[in-house]
């Protein structure tokens, strides 16, 4: 009796965890892990292993309350609702089209008078699943606390933040919108729309997945297969480097500086400034690497979100390469509506025709980008930072679309051979400072703080912080200093071994099978020792778990 006592003082302690109770780099999270694991791997048939993976979800989101966990399979109840409404207008016009011969514009009339009809289910969906997400948005943005109950909801004590709704928000909002163009058809089982929208290695930070990709492979779980198994487990393993060796590790410097700039300046904030961007790759590309890494174990592909972003030559070339579900959704449910709208187009070539052709240009690429850009910015927060951030990117984006065929031309005019070395690695140097400079902006808490860090920077260069070990003071000693910098290393030449087309796990599993093991026992232990844990050994959430 005692120890059932204490089994249930546990699972009580676990499931009153507020917010993200259960991150990916927790203990708990390990433990959840292995068991999911042994008996996700003794189940034989595929059904079983899907419905597995739908306990394993529901019981993931449990620690983040109840609560929120009822709004999520409330909004994956609209989702299915409105779904099977639009396919039924559709249905119903493929019935009615039966027998009639009707010319091309015939054809799109009538189409449209459905598509209307579809349309007004989309809205009402829309407005409810995004209703909440702008809800806790600006719940956040004017300070309201995180809460865990309904009546505190109710009587105007706080918010409930459902477990990835910035996630799974745009992911259900991509179906509904796909099923409305008719590009995919809905999913008729309910539970195996709630088993995608729900699952648990992306749920907190993406990458944002299709559902119709995800179920069929849900669906069709391969065998076990060593390899594969394998090579999930290094990425996962990879992944928890980059975080609790490297990110954990930059974020005490950083913060310490961004914390109190007034009492630094010059090459300490410079370093914090570098420190930062490195900082959130190794945070949010270390997640991917796990989340991706637990799905390959089950036999699932999940999308990359991650390109050796740090490689990229300009700011268009770099959004190829980070956060690429991101820049994916935008670019299909935001910028391409807008480019494609008729409306939008008959704008434009009235423009043309009115003789503004650099105007109709302008504004054919530059409205569908600021739309994509403001939203992006407000997905991030709902300050004017984040504004700011957006349109600052947004700047960037057009300077670097707009200037191609200029500095082409300014390259040959000097005779600048573009395929030199030297040229490229500027290239790479350019796009990491606008990137850092884009960081910034929300870095040290607010606009007044971006203008901070730069005012601090050339204020004083105090370059003998480099020689008089001042700079080990700062959060981190001389030790860790150097474990971070030689971190930041690593992750720059696995990522220029990719960038040339090599393939590390494939050569790892040549390797002798002895040989192999003395090195995945090695890699593990230089993860154990060199972590960095937090209170009572939970290490520090992820950087995009907030979102």
């Amino acid at each position: 009796m005692a120890l059932l006592q204490k089994v249930g003082d546990l699972l009580a302690e676990l499931l009153s965890t507020t917010e993200y109770a259960m991150s990916y780099n927790q203990i708990r999270f390990l433990v959840f892990l292995a068991v999911f694991f042994s008996i996700f791997f003794l189940l034989k048939f595929r059904p079983l292993k899907k419905v597995w993976i739908l306990l394993g979800n529901i019981f993931f989101c449990i620690f983040s309350g109840w609560t929120g966990l009822i709004i999520v399979f409330g909004t994956a109840v609209i989702v299915y609702i409105v779904s099977l409404l639009m396919e039924r207008v559709y249905k119903q016009y493929e019935k009615d089209k039966e027998g009639k011969e009707l010319k091309p514009k015939e054809q799109v009339a009538f189409l449209s008078r459905y598509k209307k009809r579809a349309k007004r289910f989309l809205w009402l969906a829309l407005v409810l699943i995004l209703g909440l997400w702008i809800y806790v948005k600006v719940g956040r943005f004017i300070g309201m606390p995180t809460v865990i109950s309904f009546k505190q909801m109710f009587t105007g004590m706080g918010i409930i933040v459902p477990l990835g709704i910035s996630y799974y928000t745009l992911s259900a909002v991509g179906y509904l919108a796909d099923i409305y163009w008719r590009k995919t058809k809905p999913v008729h089982n309910f539970l195996d729309l709630l088993v995608v929208m729900t699952y648990f290695p992306h749920i907190i930070q993406g990458p944002i997945s299709k559902y119709d990709k995800l179920l069929k492979q849900i669906s069709d779980i391969p065998k076990f297969d060593y390899k594969r198994v394998c090579f999930g487990l290094q990425r996962m393993l990879w992944g928890y480097a980059k975080k609790m060796i490297i990110a954990d590790r930059l974020i005490i410097y950083t913060d310490a500086v961004f914390g109190n700039l007034a009492n630094y300046g010059g090459v300490e904030v410079f370093i914090a400034v570098v420190f930062s961007g490195m900082q959130l790759y190794a945070d949010f590309s270390g997640c991917m690497d796990i989340v991706i890494g637990v799905s390959q174990v089950m036999g699932i592909e999940l999308e990359e979100n991650f390109r050796q972003p740090f490689f990229a030559k300009s700011a268009s070339e770099f959004w190829t390469r980070w956060h690429m579900t991101l820049s994916a959704w935008t670019k299909a449910y935001i910028y391409l509506p807008i480019a494609m709208s008729p409306r939008f187009v008959k704008v434009v070539r009235t423009l043309k025709k009115k003789k503004h052709k650099w105007l109709s240009s302008f504004v054919n690429s530059f409205v569908p980008l600021i739309s994509v850009w403001l939203f992006t910015g407000l997905w991030h927060g709902t300050g004017a930072d984040y504004i700011v951030w957006g349109l600052y990117w947004c700047a960037m984006m057009t300077i670097s679309n707009e200037t191609t065929l200029v500095m082409d031309k300014v390259t040959k005019v000097l005779r600048i051979d573009r395929s030199r070395s030297w040229f490229r690695y500027w290239q790479y140097i350019r796009t990491y400072a606008i990137f850092v400079i884009g960081k910034c902006f929300t870095a040290a808490g607010g606009l007044a703080g971006f203008v901070t860090i730069f005012d601090r920077m050339f204020a004083e260069h105090k370059l003998w912080v480099l020689f008089d070990e001042s700079l080990f003071t700062h959060g981190l000693d001389r030790k860790n200093f150097y474990i971070a910098v030689v971190g930041i290393i690593m992750i720059l030449l696995v990522d220029l071994i990719h960038e040339r087309g090599a393939k590390i796990r494939e050569g790892i599993a040549a390797i002798p099978l002895p040989i192999r093991w003395c090195i995945y026992i090695v890699a593990i232990a230089l993860v154990a020792v060199f972590a960095i844990y937090g209170p009572g050994f939970d290490a520090s959430g992820f950087a995009y778990g907030e979102y």
